[in-house]
């Protein structure tokens, strides 16, 4: 009988120090959750930043000033719009092609490329 007693004694000891130990792991985890959960907001708000710095860049009325100024662009005029049924008409009079990437690559000379001009000058 007293060593049923020890035994039992031993096994509550060691099932506390397991409950023990589970809680604290426990602990743990839901402390690292709480870090990921303040990290994912952080990073919502960088991104909602990010979201109205994009709708800010890519307004129409802000691309068309810049597109005219740097690169020339004009407004398309009405007589560049095609139907659909037209444009196809076009293309099956037209026959198309397009030059094989071996193509352009060959064809390129270093005068051609950017900074062969500011090299050059």
């Amino acid at each position: 009988m007293k060593r049923l007693a020890i035994i039992g004694a031993l096994v509550v000891s060691a099932l506390a120090v397991a409950v023990y130990r589970a809680k604290l792991g426990a602990e743990e985890t839901q402390g690292r959750i709480d870090e990921l959960k303040a990290q994912v907001a952080e990073e919502e708000k960088s991104i909602a930043g990010l979201r109205a710095d994009e709708a800010v860049l890519t307004r129409p009325e802000r691309i068309g000033v810049i597109a005219q100024q740097q690169l020339g662009l004009q407004p398309a005029s009405p007589g560049q719009y095609t139907a659909s049924e037209a444009l196809k008409q076009k293309l099956g009079e037209e026959k198309i092609t397009l030059p094989s990437p071996a193509d352009t690559v060959q064809a390129q000379t270093p005068a051609q490329t950017p900074g062969a001009k500011s090299q050059q000058q």
